[in-house]
Protein backbone atom coordinates (compact mmCIF):
# COMPACT_ATOMS: atom_id res chain seq x y z
CA UNK A 1 0.00 0.00 0.00
CA UNK A 2 1.56 3.49 -1.14
CA UNK A 3 2.45 6.11 1.84
CA UNK A 4 -0.08 8.66 0.47
CA UNK A 5 -3.17 5.97 0.28
CA UNK A 6 -2.36 4.52 3.82
CA UNK A 7 -2.45 8.25 5.30
CA UNK A 8 -6.02 8.33 3.55
CA UNK A 9 -6.78 5.95 5.26
CA UNK A 10 -5.62 7.10 8.45
CA UNK A 11 -7.39 10.16 7.78
CA UNK A 12 -10.53 8.93 6.96
CA UNK A 13 -10.14 6.51 9.95
CA UNK A 14 -9.51 9.63 12.42
CA UNK A 15 -12.98 11.30 11.09
CA UNK A 16 -14.96 7.96 11.71
CA UNK A 17 -13.71 7.15 15.49
CA UNK A 18 -14.17 11.34 15.85
CA UNK A 19 -17.67 10.81 14.35
CA UNK A 20 -18.82 8.40 16.83
CA UNK A 21 -17.14 10.57 19.91
CA UNK A 22 -19.12 12.81 19.56
CA UNK A 23 -22.84 10.80 18.80
CA UNK A 24 -24.75 12.47 21.68
CA UNK A 25 -25.16 9.69 24.73
CA UNK A 26 -28.46 8.03 24.78
CA UNK A 27 -31.25 9.65 27.63
CA UNK A 28 -33.45 7.71 29.01
CA UNK A 29 -37.11 8.43 29.83
CA UNK A 30 -39.81 7.26 32.06
CA UNK A 31 -43.70 8.64 32.56
CA UNK A 32 -44.66 9.25 35.95
CA UNK A 33 -48.12 8.90 37.65
CA UNK A 34 -49.75 12.47 38.18
CA UNK A 35 -52.55 12.90 40.86
CA UNK A 36 -56.15 12.90 40.58
CA UNK A 37 -59.75 13.07 42.27
CA UNK A 38 -59.70 10.14 45.35
CA UNK A 39 -63.09 8.52 45.18
CA UNK A 40 -64.80 6.23 48.55
CA UNK A 41 -64.74 3.14 47.29
CA UNK A 42 -65.39 -0.21 50.03
CA UNK A 43 -61.83 -1.84 50.27
CA UNK A 44 -60.75 -4.60 48.21
CA UNK A 45 -58.04 -6.13 45.71
CA UNK A 46 -57.50 -5.05 42.34
CA UNK A 47 -55.08 -6.27 40.08
CA UNK A 48 -54.10 -4.33 37.08
CA UNK A 49 -53.25 -6.52 34.17
CA UNK A 50 -50.32 -6.53 31.94
CA UNK A 51 -51.09 -3.87 29.27
CA UNK A 52 -51.33 -4.65 25.86
CA UNK A 53 -48.88 -2.38 23.71
CA UNK A 54 -48.80 -2.71 19.38
CA UNK A 55 -45.87 -3.93 18.56
CA UNK A 56 -44.71 -0.79 16.52
CA UNK A 57 -44.56 0.88 19.96
CA UNK A 58 -43.40 -2.14 21.52
CA UNK A 59 -39.32 -1.20 20.79
CA UNK A 60 -36.19 0.87 22.90
CA UNK A 61 -36.69 4.34 21.16
CA UNK A 62 -39.30 6.92 21.70
CA UNK A 63 -41.84 7.79 19.37
CA UNK A 64 -40.97 11.38 17.74
CA UNK A 65 -43.54 13.12 15.16
CA UNK A 66 -43.87 11.84 11.98
CA UNK A 67 -46.42 11.26 9.19
CA UNK A 68 -49.62 9.41 8.44
CA UNK A 69 -48.34 6.65 7.27
CA UNK A 70 -44.87 6.68 8.68
CA UNK A 71 -43.38 5.46 12.14
CA UNK A 72 -40.11 6.88 13.62
CA UNK A 73 -38.33 6.71 16.86
CA UNK A 74 -35.58 8.67 18.26
CA UNK A 75 -32.44 6.53 18.38
CA UNK A 76 -30.80 8.29 21.74
CA UNK A 77 -34.30 8.85 23.31
CA UNK A 78 -35.19 5.57 25.03
CA UNK A 79 -37.46 4.14 27.22
CA UNK A 80 -36.14 3.70 30.70
CA UNK A 81 -37.79 -0.21 30.36
CA UNK A 82 -40.04 -1.68 28.19
CA UNK A 83 -43.76 0.58 27.47
CA UNK A 84 -45.95 -2.46 28.50
CA UNK A 85 -44.35 -2.92 31.88
CA UNK A 86 -44.07 0.95 32.52
CA UNK A 87 -47.61 1.49 31.71
CA UNK A 88 -49.05 -1.29 33.89
CA UNK A 89 -46.74 0.06 36.72
CA UNK A 90 -47.48 4.03 36.55
CA UNK A 91 -51.54 2.84 36.06
CA UNK A 92 -51.42 1.30 39.58
CA UNK A 93 -49.51 4.31 41.33
CA UNK A 94 -52.34 6.27 39.32
CA UNK A 95 -55.36 3.61 40.98
CA UNK A 96 -53.67 3.52 44.55
CA UNK A 97 -53.57 7.79 44.84
CA UNK A 98 -57.41 7.58 43.44
CA UNK A 99 -58.63 4.62 45.24
CA UNK A 100 -56.81 4.55 48.89
CA UNK A 101 -59.20 2.14 51.00
CA UNK A 102 -58.66 -0.62 48.37
CA UNK A 103 -54.97 -2.57 47.75
CA UNK A 104 -53.99 -2.22 44.14
CA UNK A 105 -51.38 -4.72 42.66
CA UNK A 106 -49.97 -5.29 39.39
CA UNK A 107 -50.11 -9.17 37.77
CA UNK A 108 -46.36 -8.96 36.78
CA UNK A 109 -45.57 -8.11 40.30
CA UNK A 110 -43.99 -10.16 43.28
CA UNK A 111 -47.75 -10.09 45.19
CA UNK A 112 -49.66 -12.46 43.74
CA UNK A 113 -52.85 -12.49 46.12
CA UNK A 114 -56.10 -13.43 44.29
CA UNK A 115 -58.39 -10.14 43.38
CA UNK A 116 -61.65 -9.51 43.40
CA UNK A 117 -61.65 -6.78 40.24
CA UNK A 118 -59.20 -6.81 37.22
CA UNK A 119 -58.42 -4.03 35.40
CA UNK A 120 -57.72 -4.97 31.75
CA UNK A 121 -56.09 -2.25 29.20
CA UNK A 122 -55.03 -2.35 25.99
CA UNK A 123 -53.80 0.19 24.25
CA UNK A 124 -54.48 0.76 20.48
CA UNK A 125 -52.17 3.83 19.95
CA UNK A 126 -50.08 6.40 22.08
CA UNK A 127 -47.68 8.40 20.05
CA UNK A 128 -47.18 11.95 18.85
CA UNK A 129 -48.76 12.78 15.21
CA UNK A 130 -47.02 14.99 12.62
CA UNK A 131 -47.81 17.89 14.51
CA UNK A 132 -46.41 16.48 17.62
CA UNK A 133 -49.95 16.20 19.44
CA UNK A 134 -49.69 12.61 21.55
CA UNK A 135 -52.85 11.05 20.99
CA UNK A 136 -54.17 8.09 23.19
CA UNK A 137 -56.79 5.27 21.78
CA UNK A 138 -56.87 2.63 24.40
CA UNK A 139 -59.54 -0.27 25.90
CA UNK A 140 -60.46 -0.46 29.20
CA UNK A 141 -62.62 -2.87 30.96
CA UNK A 142 -63.16 -4.03 34.50
CA UNK A 143 -63.42 -7.57 35.16
CA UNK A 144 -64.89 -10.03 38.28
CA UNK A 145 -62.83 -11.91 38.65
CA UNK A 146 -64.85 -14.74 40.57
CA UNK A 147 -66.95 -15.39 37.15
CA UNK A 148 -64.63 -13.70 34.06
CA UNK A 149 -67.64 -11.44 33.99
CA UNK A 150 -67.05 -8.14 32.30
CA UNK A 151 -68.40 -5.06 34.15
CA UNK A 152 -67.65 -2.25 31.93
CA UNK A 153 -65.79 -2.00 28.64
CA UNK A 154 -64.83 1.05 27.15
CA UNK A 155 -62.65 2.34 23.90
CA UNK A 156 -61.49 6.20 25.40
CA UNK A 157 -59.41 8.42 23.77
CA UNK A 158 -57.90 11.53 24.16
CA UNK A 159 -54.99 13.96 23.20
CA UNK A 160 -52.48 16.78 24.59
CA UNK A 161 -50.43 18.34 22.75
CA UNK A 162 -47.05 18.88 25.10
CA UNK A 163 -45.58 22.15 26.30
CA UNK A 164 -42.52 22.05 24.50
CA UNK A 165 -41.30 19.69 21.81
CA UNK A 166 -38.51 18.13 24.17
CA UNK A 167 -38.57 14.93 24.81
CA UNK A 168 -39.52 15.90 28.85
CA UNK A 169 -42.88 17.80 27.01
CA UNK A 170 -43.73 14.49 25.59
CA UNK A 171 -43.34 12.96 28.39
CA UNK A 172 -45.20 15.05 30.56
CA UNK A 173 -47.81 14.90 28.10
CA UNK A 174 -48.07 10.92 27.84
CA UNK A 175 -47.97 11.24 31.81
CA UNK A 176 -51.32 13.42 32.03
CA UNK A 177 -53.16 11.34 29.18
CA UNK A 178 -52.54 8.27 30.85
CA UNK A 179 -53.50 9.67 34.46
CA UNK A 180 -56.94 10.50 32.37
CA UNK A 181 -57.50 6.89 31.87
CA UNK A 182 -56.52 6.25 35.38
CA UNK A 183 -59.60 8.76 36.29
CA UNK A 184 -61.92 7.24 34.18
CA UNK A 185 -61.41 3.42 35.38
CA UNK A 186 -61.31 4.59 39.09
CA UNK A 187 -64.42 6.82 38.56
CA UNK A 188 -66.03 3.22 37.45
CA UNK A 189 -64.65 1.29 40.29
CA UNK A 190 -66.62 3.78 42.64
CA UNK A 191 -69.92 3.59 40.62
CA UNK A 192 -69.90 -0.27 40.47
CA UNK A 193 -69.25 -0.56 44.15
CA UNK A 194 -72.31 2.48 45.02
CA UNK A 195 -74.58 0.46 43.18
Amino acid sequence: MSLQRRHLLQIALAAALDGCATAPPAQYFRLAPVAGVVEQTRQELIEVREIGVPEYLNQNGIAKPSGQYQFAASANDLWAEPLGQMLQSVLAQNLAQRLPQVTITASSGMVGAPAELLVEISVLRFDPDATGRVALIAQAALKQQADDRFLWIRTLQSSAMPAGEDVPGTMAAMSTLWAGLADAVANQIALDQGE
